[in-house]
């Protein structure tokens, strides 16, 4: 049984394109990889292995797209949280520019991606809007475009009454714009991928979560309930639900719950009122306030909460985040309500591990997960195929636990409380 068997119902499983519901494994197999984990990592990988005619069998405890990649609020931000230079300062001269070409490309790639293989996800590359919510996180915007516009983002300002009418709001006076981010229906997203998958040879499993993996005879054997596989390789893509399968793997990462919110049907005149042109809409604020619309007619907002199936302590204050941006909106208007497991790490990049000679696992995308998982699910599969993990653009680096790993549901509910206390102040004077 899964240790995350929970039913959540979210707004993107109202209008996915249909999933062909996967097998349970109920047999003894042999490939080349095995990849635990149906989201948007493993799908990946999947796929580009496929590609390849590589033999692979996909694993996961429910179903594709089940976990926060089905979940996720579907924005597709090409951008880390901390400067160029930051990031090179913690990956050196070597990995620090591959990871910052990595993010900046990682929109792009997804969108090339959606387009070569045809992917009914509902994905526009509209832009993103990225607000300042009080003055000194104006100066910390101010930065972010110094050092990325440099290394060749195409990033800008928007401020003023031109900001009022591209975000429908008068939450912010200051914010940038990244053209090449987008949005899409991340269900459907995640659905698509396993379907082109499958069409290139890659087998699927639904309902099948792993008990174990352990070596023999030089390969890995990997066992479920009914079934197990034997195979060269085994990648670990669970990412937020990441369990014990891979001793001290989920010690390196803290889940966090992104949580939303999606509206009534809006009418013509509301539903144009917002974002008109499409952009996506996150904020500067250490509990993140961040919204789109849905391509069709209703408005998502999201931020950080306690609880995946969203209880009434998020929904309130998903509530007051929402009409402190959007004041026209009341809880009447509010009609879905749901959360996702974010993977954070303690330096805020994606880590990707080789544990053992033909075990991988990558993971940590904190709060970028569509682009960078996209792309992660590409790396790993690039590592699979035979490129050194020299020549990689993720750096591969040993386990790191978090401090106190074992007390972070504690610690998180109580950081949120706290840095909420300090955005509310720092924006009352802004």
């Amino acid at each position: 049984m899964s240790m995350f068997n929970q039913s959540v119902t979210s707004l993107w499983q109202q209008t996915a394109v249909p999933l062909s519901q996967p097998p349970q494994l109920r047999e003894r197999m042999n490939a080349d990889v095995t990849i635990i984990g149906a989201g948007i990592t493993g799908l990946r990988a999947a796929l580009e292995l496929s590609k390849r005619n590589i033999s692979v069998v996909v694993l996961d405890s429910h179903e594709p797209g089940w976990g926060a990649s089905g979940r996720t609020g579907g924005q597709v931000n090409p951008l880390a949280h901390a400067t160029p230079d930051v990031i090179i300062q913690q990956l050196g001269p070597v990995f620090g520019p591959r990871m910052l070409d990595a993010y900046i490309n990682s929109a792009s790639e997804l969108f090339n991606l959606v387009k070569h293989h045809d992917l009914q996800c509902e994905a526009v590359q509209g832009g993103w809007l990225r607000g300042a919510h009080c003055e000194s996180a104006t100066k910390d915007l101010q930065k972010m475009y110094d050092g990325w516009s440099k290394i060749g983002l195409d990033i800008s300002f928007v401020e003023g009454a031109e900001l009022r009418r591209l975000s429908g709001s008068d939450a912010y006076k200051t914010a940038t714009l990244v053209k090449s981010a987008g949005s899409l229906q991340p269900l459907s997203y995640s659905r698509e991928l396993a379907r082109v998958a499958k069409s290139q040879g890659a087998d699927i499993f639904a309902n099948s979560p792993v008990l174990n993996v352990k070596a023999q005879g030089g390969k890995w054997t990997t066992t479920t309930q009914y079934g197990e596989v034997v195979s060269d390789w085994v990648l670990h893509c669970t990412n937020g639900y990441t369990d014990n399968t891979l001793k001290g793997l989920r010690q390196t990462i803290v889940p966090l719950i992104s949580i939303q919110a999606a509206t009534r049907p809006l009418s013509k005149a509301e539903y144009d009122a917002v974002l008109p042109e499409g952009h996506t809409l996150a904020d500067t604020r250490r509990v993140i306030y961040y919204s789109r619309k849905d391509n069709r007619n209703r408005l998502l907002f999201g931020s950080l909460g306690t609880a995946e199936s969203c209880a009434r302590a998020d929904k309130q204050r998903l509530l007051r985040s929402m009409r402190s941006v959007f004041p026209q909106f009341c809880e009447e208007d509010l009609e879905y309500h749901w959360g996702g497991r974010v993977a954070f790490t303690p330096d805020v990049l994606p880590h990707l591990h080789e544990p053992a000679p033909g075990q991988l696992a990558g993971l940590g995308y904190n709060g970028r997960g569509v682009a960078m998982a996209t792309v992660m699910g590409r790396v790993l599969a690039e590592r699979v195929a035979g490129k050194p993990a020299e020549d990689l653009p993720i750096p591969t680096t040993g386990f790191k636990s978090v401090p106190f790993h074992g007390f972070h549901k504690v610690g998180v509910v109580s950081a949120i409380k706290y840095f909420e206390f300090r955005d509310n102040t720092d924006a009352k004077f802004f």
